[in-house]
């Protein structure tokens, strides 16, 4: 496994390569760093390439030449940066029309997809998935008391948890903030923890001790994934409240860990939460609302445990992480076949689900 990145970083069993470029302007790193990817395709002869993101490594994937071209879309790659300039639009309806394969996590996000150039019968609806032995609601308390210990946080308390990026302004991790100050009112002993993957918290933090409420936070940092469920598991309310997105798959496995959710009304996010069903869903980027959906789950433990009840078994059906890799697997072996033959790609059928107990 190679994985040919701009942001390198250390990955146990895999061999990265850095194929970023400080050469002039923009577009000059990019026809560089192209230069870079053909170079190390034509040294590695791999299998299968498959480009995940479709602004700039999916630019690189088209332009290398491989075939088949396997694209994943993520998010605002597709509902974004494409109408940012006229420019990208072009590279984006290129590459998109160009693919052998594209998966996305919505099927509102393969639909923008379609509109931008996409062929419709090479999309496939198709989730990152979820581990549910990692996430899940049976967490024995002793783990659930020890993350609340590690982050000063009473074990009777309830918690409200944010993991998503401070990077981008549209995760709206400061309305988040700004709807502290009237539930803590409503519920003097809740806890708000915000943790973030991507991005300083710095203005956040600044927030926070403006409106006075410094106290009832706890700023996780950057949580590792192989300790991402039991954070998960420790709280009570997951909200994922962005301007736009595709399927989170933090959304995802906060439903498998069978939390109480608040999520913006998107379509993607609408796709697996229902108002008072499998969460809430509120209007994004606007704090009554938040606050009144947030006020409900933390005043009422049975609705909690109803919601997050429905929302694990809705995430069990559709989103387990081994049926959704084998997948994978069928379009890689697929791939592989065509392009050492020269013969052309065409999309395997789904393999049916093996027999119960296998």
């Amino acid at each position: 496994m190679h994985l040919l990145t701009v942001q390198p970083g250390p990955m146990p069993g895999v061999t990265v390569h850095d194929i970023t470029s400080h050469f002039g302007p923009k577009p000059l790193r990019y026809a560089t760093s192209l230069v870079g990817v053909r170079a190390l395709l034509a040294r590695l002869d791999p299998d299968v390439l498959h480009t995940h993101f479709l602004t700039g490594y999916g630019y690189w994937g088209w332009l290398s030449g491989f075939r088949p071209f396997l694209l994943t879309a993520w998010g605002d790659d597709i509902y974004q940066t494409p109408f940012e300039s006229r420019t990208k639009l072009w590279l984006a309806r290129r590459a998109l029309a160009a693919a052998d394969w594209i998966s996305g996590d919505s099927v509102d996000m393969l639909e923008k997809a379609i509109e931008l150039g996409a062929r419709r019968e090479r999309c496939e609806h198709l989730q990152l998935g979820v581990d549910f032995r990692q996430f899940r609601p049976d967490v024995p308390t002793e783990v659930r008391h020890a993350v609340r210990a590690r982050y000063a946080t009473p074990p009777d308390a309830p918690v409200v948890l944010s993991t998503r990026s401070f990077s981008q302004p549209y995760y709206n991790i400061p309305t988040f903030v700004a709807a502290i100050p009237a539930l803590r009112a409503r519920r003097p002993d809740a806890v708000f923890w915000i943790a973030g993957y991507e991005g300083v918290d710095t203005a956040v933090r600044a927030q926070a001790e403006r409106l006075g409420v410094t106290d009832a936070i706890r700023f996780l940092g950057r949580v590792p994934h192989d300790a991402l469920q039991d954070v998960v598991a420790a709280a009570d309310v997951y909200i994922t409240i962005p301007s736009l997105d595709a399927t989170a798959v933090s959304l995802l496995e906060a439903m498998a860990a069978g939390k109480a959710i608040v999520a913006s009304a998107l379509p993607s996010a609408m796709e697996w939460i229902v108002e008072d069903v499998t969460g809430k869903i509120v209007p994004p980027a606007e704090r009554a609302p938040l606050e009144v959906a947030i006020g409900a789950l933390l005043d009422d433990p049975a609705l909690r445990a109803r919601l997050g009840a429905a929302a694990h078994a809705f995430a069990k059906e559709r989103v387990d992480w081994a049926a959704h890799m084998a997948r994978n697997e069928e379009i890689y072996v697929a791939a592989r076949e065509a392009h050492r033959s020269g013969r052309p790609f065409v999309i395997p059928d789904p393999r049916p689900p093996a027999p119960a107990g296998r």
